[in-house]
């Protein structure tokens, strides 16, 4: 992925573009907010993602980003991550994503 921060504000607040390697859809770079609050004793993390362009991309991020909080979660946790990285927990639609952003897929 590649990103510039568009807003910092430790430790409460992190957004950033998002945007894959590549990627040519209009509209383009998607953007992810990452909040920190205090919920009881514990902190609530919400992840906002915005401006994905296709549904195709929507899915992918929507399977992506609970697999990347399930293993921050158990890093945070136990100091391990989990036994498979999050990507591959879902990478038949990582595979679909690759593939339409790949430039030399479109000369085919």
């Amino acid at each position: 992925m590649i990103g510039t921060v568009l807003e910092s504000t430790p430790p409460r607040r992190l957004t950033m573009t998002f945007d894959p390697p590549g990627d040519t859809h209009p509209g383009r770079p998607s953007r992810v907010t990452f909040d920190i609050e205090p919920y009881y004793e514990i902190v609530r993390l919400t992840v906002t993602h915005q401006n994905v362009a296709t549904r195709e991309d929507l899915e992918a991020v929507s399977a992506g980003w609970p697999a990347v909080c399930a293993n921050l979660k158990s890093l945070l946790e136990t100091g391990h991550v989990l036994p498979r990285a999050p990507w591959e927990m879902h990478a038949g639609l990582r595979a679909a994503q690759m593939a339409r952003n790949d430039p030399r897929a479109a000369g085919s």
